[in-house]
């Protein structure tokens, strides 16, 4: 079947599926190459969990009574509890997933090893950058030299993408999640428009860009314009800051509504813009969120920048296809045409260009339904050579499985 007509599919299941409450997932999961996907499902539930205890156990006001001293007080001892945990905690959660899930997943991909991995903390508990070592292989290609720089930020995409996917669907954000997604959402276009050391990651993939085609054509100033705009275009940036240093600092809430455009009683809408690193140059991405009832859509188009080789990519997700009180399905393609991307693989040189696609489905079994859910989830998919974030070069099944689960918050 042609992922064209498998695109057509899943729009068919997603206007047509059984109507239920929206339901965001918590996965731990398990796959043999220990990825980006299962890093950032992992990770996203460890958020999750932290977000349940605290929803608990953590007050949000050192006291109850209502004085010219307990105004001042109470979001001082909040700002406190975020600057001492949260803050720390998502630092370092989000530096090893873009450091060994990030870097080390590509370069370990590209048949390197690593050698050392070095945590430091954030201002003002450290100055200096955490790092990853690898030693790379003899056989390593220029585009997976280039791989193995945007691995960092591609792997905090991936996370966040999780992340945005449950907010949305539920409605909600929590501002447990608000500081990890300003780090990971923004990891690539913050550290492109803001950090200038020539080993910085972005600049080093500018290098290796422009050594791939033996020509100038990315420079700083166009990918710092295109970062400015995904800063600023993304409005789940703003819902980040307001649930973290309004509704929570300011207001004491746990969390806060997330509004999306009313297309009408059924539908809304939210549309964002951000660019993607690849192997073969940056490509410039415009998302589509629509909300039909229960079910959460994802549409989007990119395309490589004008001075750069032309390559396309078509993308399509639906999330939360109730098919009975126990089973749900989301549904994942994207097809494109890319320039040659050139690999070694076990010592075999792999080369592919053109058109190419992946599509992969996850089924949910829910075990108990009540204020909790368990289940469990398997994903299964193909994809062919080339390209996609998050995923492997090379063609192959795609199989992760494991446990997923909601627990009720008590946070308000």
């Amino acid at each position: 079947m042609s992922i064209q007509i498998k695109l057509i599919l899943i729009v068919y299941l997603a206007l047509n599926s059984t109507i239920a409450c929206s339901q965001s997932r918590y996965n731990i999961i398990y796959e043999p190459q220990l990825g980006q996907h299962f890093a950032a499902e992992n990770f996203n539930t460890g958020f999750h969990l932290f977000d349940y205890v605290d929803s608990l156990l953590i007050p949000k006001k050192i006291s109850k009574t209502e004085n010219n001293f307990t105004k001042v007080m109470n979001p001082f001892y909040r700002f406190s509890k975020l600057f001492l945990t949260n803050y720390l905690i998502t630092d370092y959660t989000m530096t090893m997933s873009h450091e060994r899930f990030g870097h080390g997943f590509r370069g370990l991909e590209a048949g390197g090893k690593i050698f050392d991995i070095v945590y430091n903390p954030p201002p003002p508990f450290g100055y200096d950058f955490s790092y990853i070592a690898i030693i790379e292989s003899p056989n390593i290609t220029q585009q997976q030299k280039t791989a193995v720089n945007l691995g960092g930020s591609e792997t905090n995409l991936v996370l966040t993408d999780l992340m945005r996917k449950n907010i949305l669907l539920d409605e909600r954000f929590s501002y447990n999640y608000s500081l990890a997604y300003l780090y990971g959402s923004n990891d690539m276009p913050g550290y492109t428009a803001f950090v200038t050391s020539p080993n910085s990651d972005p600049n080093r993939y500018r290098q290796n860009i422009n050594t791939l085609y033996g020509a100038d054509l990315l420079t700083r100033s166009k990918m710092r314009t295109y970062s400015l705009l995904a800063l600023f275009t993304d409005p789940m940036n703003f819902y980040a800051l307001k649930s973290v240093f309004y509704d929570y600092v300011i207001k004491g809430r746990h969390s806060s509504k997330v509004g999306m455009i009313k297309l009408s009683k059924r539908l809304k809408y939210l549309p964002r813009f951000r660019f993607e690193y690849t192997p073969y140059g940056p490509e410039l991405v415009y998302q589509n969120y629509l909300k039909l009832d229960s079910k959460l859509m994802l549409f989007s188009f990119s395309h490589s920048d004008a001075a750069l080789p032309n390559s396309w990519r078509f993308a399509a997700n639906i999330w939360n296809l109730n098919i009975s009180n126990s089973f749900s399905l989301n549904l994942s393609a994207q097809m494109w045409s890319q320039p040659k991307v050139e690999f070694y693989e076990n010592d075999e040189f792999i080369a592919s260009e053109g058109v190419g696609g992946q599509f992969i489905t996850t089924v949910n079994y829910d075990i108990i339904k009540d204020k909790h859910i368990f289940g469990i989830t398997l994903q299964a998919g193909y994809k062919s050579i080339g390209y996609a974030i998050g995923e492997q070069l090379n063609k192959g099944l795609i199989i992760r499985g494991g446990l997923t689960f909601k627990l009720g918050n008590n946070g308000k």
